[in-house]
């Protein structure tokens, strides 16, 4: 019986330990977020090792939430057995004894299911929170698209993706064609009205697996997924043409602002990095401007050849 009420002992320690190895992970979570505040960058990079971590502690919590139950209902089995035991003189005692811990240990894990619940929802908020932040430094305010950090970000991944997988994707380089002109003839309000407008149209011109972001001022990008190189090219032009004929009622006194795009579209290789898939596009996107912008140049997939896309 000695023997028996040291196991139960242990069992108490194996169901509590966890809630304060929880308790102490979450203060140094959230204690290294309070050092870190005022350091922007270095901010945003413990914010993510914070969300995986919180992530990885709102699963633990659900399980040992779910281990507790299953624990609590054995143990009412177990209690019932032992209540049902038949037994005299000292061994009352001993039965009751048995009831008792077996009851504190029941009831000790109730409170720490419910103090699992409590720090399983605090936790869900906070990665949200932080989830929410991760994503507004991603996004330009303007346009509602990606920003410059998210296209680096998402081009290493499709070129690494591309080396190992082989999967296609183009770069698309955009600039609004007199986009200072738009801003000295109608105001700059008129031209951030431009940006907002032609964030949405490109959203909208693009497919779901197809990624569109804003470097800042007049200059976008587009991330084309999984198509070929003649399907690229008639997809960057169908783009172009579809912005030419977009409404941008945003002039003085509402009237429309013609706007067009330059674009310049390059085709990944195995040797690439973020900056020479990027100068290609780049070298395209130049010559759709000198050439009398309005115009797609795209370099064929080997890299050799530049042409204009009608």
């Amino acid at each position: 019986m000695g023997m028996n009420f040291e196991i139960f002992t242990i069992e108490v320690i194996i169901w509590v330990l966890p809630l304060v190895l929880i308790s102490v992970g979450i203060g140094f979570i959230l204690g290294r977020e309070l050092v870190l505040r005022g350091e922007n960058r270095r901010i945003r990079r413990e914010r993510e090792k914070m969300l995986k971590a919180m992530q990885v502690i709102v699963s633990s919590t659900e399980q040992l939430t779910s281990d507790v139950d299953t624990h609590n209902t054995e143990l009412a089995s177990v209690e019932k057995t032992v209540s049902d035991l038949p037994v005299t003189g000292d061994f009352d005692n001993i039965q009751s004894v048995l009831i008792k811990h077996i009851n504190a240990v029941v009831e000790s894990n109730m409170r720490l299911e419910d103090d699992l619940v409590v720090t399983r929802y605090q936790l869900e908020e906070q990665a949200q929170e932080l989830d929410r932040t991760r994503v507004e430094a991603r996004t330009d305010a303007l346009s509602g698209l990606s920003n410059r950090k998210a296209f680096d970000e998402t081009l290493q991944f499709m070129i690494s993706k591309y080396n190992r997988e082989g999967d296609e994707f183009s770069v698309v380089l955009c600039d609004v064609d007199h986009f200072k002109r738009i801003n000295d003839t109608h105001g700059h309000q008129s031209g951030d009205s431009v940006v907002s407008i032609l964030g949405t149209a490109l959203r909208q011109y693009v497919r779901p697996v197809d990624h569109v972001f804003r470097f800042g001022g007049d200059e976008f990008a587009i991330l084309l997924v999984g198509l070929s190189e003649e399907n690229a090219r008639r997809a960057a032009a169908r783009i172009r043409a579809a912005v030419e004929r977009t409404n941008f009622d945003v002039g003085i006194h509402g009237a429309r602002v013609a706007v067009t795009l330059s674009m310049g579209m390059a085709f990944p290789r195995v040797d690439d990095t973020i900056e020479t898939v990027f100068d290609r596009a780049d070298q395209a996107l130049y010559a759709s401007k000198s050439g009398g912008r309005n115009q797609l140049h795209a370099w064929d997939i080997q890299g050799e050849t530049l042409t204009v896309c009608r």
